[in-house]
C-alpha cells in the first residue's frame, strides 16, 4: 500500500468505521470487526481493493 492509500484509508476509519469484538458461535472466541456503513458502493471496492476484505450488503431499516 502506498502512503496516500494508507493516509486515505485513515480517513475513511477515522470517520466511517465501526471496530467491535464479536463472535459467531457461542463457543469462540471473540474476534475484531470493522464495519463501514456507506452507501457508496465505490468507496467499499476501493476499501477492499486495498485490504483484501469483503463488502457485505446489510438491509437498511431506515427506509
Amino acid at each position: 500500500m502506498k502512503d496516500y492509500e494508507a493516509a486515505y484509508l485513515s480517513g475513511i476509519i477515522d470517520g466511517e468505521v465501526c471496530i467491535l469484538l464479536t463472535n459467531i458461535h457461542k463457543n469462540e472466541y471473540r474476534r475484531p470487526c470493522i464495519t463501514i456503513a456507506s452507501t457508496d458502493i465505490e468507496l467499499l471496492e476501493y476499501v477492499k481493493f486495498l485490504t483484501g476484505g469483503s463488502v457485505t450488503r446489510k438491509k437498511n431499516y431506515c427506509t
